[in-house]
């Protein structure tokens, strides 16, 4: 049984959405809300679009580069081995 990547596509995308969601909140408690409140809407369109369409840029772009979470390779699947 192999462990998972510690840096792949699916966890760097919640690690960033988490940041995101913070610095939102810094912009808000600093008295800056029209950036935070910009920073807000543009995270739930992205969020609305990965829910309408089933495609989140942000982890495509990052599979691209770090492989994802859940690879299917076939060099990984014992059941091909007899």
């Amino acid at each position: 049984m192999e462990t998972k990547k510690f840096w792949c596509a699916e966890r760097v995308q919640r690690l960033m959405m988490s940041m995101f969601a913070l610095i939102i909140l810094v912009f808000l408690a600093k008295g800056m809300t029209t950036v935070g409140l910009a920073l807000l809407a543009f995270m739930s369109v992205m969020l609305f679009i990965f829910f309408v369409f089933d495609f989140c840029p942000s982890t495509w772009v990052l599979t691209k580069l770090l492989g994802s979470c859940y690879c299917e390779c076939k060099g990984d699947n014992d059941e091909n081995k007899l």
